[in-house]
């Protein structure tokens, strides 16, 4: 009876007890739901945030690698039309071939071809110096005047369209600007003086001289033009016309002198298309090195300097 009569209490604890349960049951439930929720969350924007990243990433590398393959590219394409031959046939193709020409005059004697009579210069010597035989180089130094050598062993000179070089028996001529060697001319003889600038090239005709030191003697000491595309000999002037270590091409005239102990001394004038004797002028010793320069031609001498008017 007693049971029966405390039945309803308990029942009524006991459903008090199961709504006590099933709260805590629902308290403990929603937070670890809202953490997993959380950390999905968290996750997500982790992985888009990674995801955004690694595009970021993946585009700045492509970009990079696609503008350093461009580059490279470009700069292997830039090297290879540098090295290519095709690139360099334009610069090959402008130095025009070596000519090597052998000019042999054992042979030829006095000859003068036909043409127009060239008139000569009037040359007035202005001063006539004793100069102690000193140095051409200090009287001409001391009139702000030059040689157009090059070095100082005398077998280098240059004009103003070539430069020539002796060694041995053999001339090169070089080109000014370029450096392209044009020709090389072989003299086959020991009659060659290779000394001082006594060459000159001028139209493709090549003017020279055969020079034996010693007296007077045939076939000795004469001029002579030589045409460099026909390899041909155009005139040989006469003997005993030439042994100074230069001459000047002035206009269609060549100036030049000739000496030798016991012999007259003169500075001749030849025509340029001929090789004929123009006129002399008598001096006291051979002329041997000679410069022009605003109509006055300074003629140096063993033991004399003139200074030589043209008109």
């Amino acid at each position: 009876m007693d049971k029966v009569k405390c039945m309803p209490f308990i029942i009524l604890c006991m459903l008090l007890s199961g709504c006590g349960a099933e709260k805590n049951t629902i308290s403990t439930d929603t937070p670890t739901e809202t953490a997993i929720q959380t950390s999905e969350i968290e996750l997500k924007g982790e992985t888009e945030s990674s995801s955004k990243n690694a595009t970021e990433t993946t585009a700045e590398s492509t970009s990079e690698s696609d503008t350093k393959t461009v580059a490279e590219e470009s700069s292997e394409t830039d090297m290879k039309t540098e090295t290519s031959p095709a690139a360099n046939t334009d610069t090959e193709n402008t130095a025009p071939e070596t000519k090597y020409i052998t000019i042999d005059l054992s042979t030829a004697r006095e000859t003068h071809p036909t043409g127009d009579a060239t008139a000569p210069f009037d040359l007035k010597i202005v001063s006539e110096e004793e100069n102690g035989i000193d140095f051409a180089n200090e009287w001409y130094d001391s009139k702000g005047l030059s040689l157009p050598m090059i070095g100082t062993d005398w077998n280098n000179f240059y004009d103003d369209n070539y430069q020539y070089l002796w060694s041995g028996e053999e001339l090169y001529i070089f080109e000014n600007g370029t450096g392209n060697c044009l020709y090389v001319l072989t003299y086959p003889t020991d009659k060659w003086y290779i000394n001082g600038n006594n060459a000159c090239l001028r139209d493709g005709i090549f003017y020279g001289a055969s020079v034996t030191n010693g007296y007077a003697q045939p076939d000795t000491c004469f001029m002579f033009a030589y045409d460099l595309e026909d390899n041909k000999l155009l005139w040989r002037s006469a003997d005993q016309t030439y042994n100074s270590m230069n001459f000047i091409l002035k206009d269609n005239v060549i100036l030049c002198g000739y000496g030798f102990t016991s012999e007259d001394d003169y500075l001749y004038q030849l025509d340029l298309h001929t090789g004929e004797i123009l006129s002399r002028l008598k001096l006291k010793k051979q002329p041997d090195l000679l410069v022009y320069q605003d109509h006055m031609l300074y003629v140096h001498t063993y033991s004399y300097n003139y200074t030589i008017e043209i008109e």
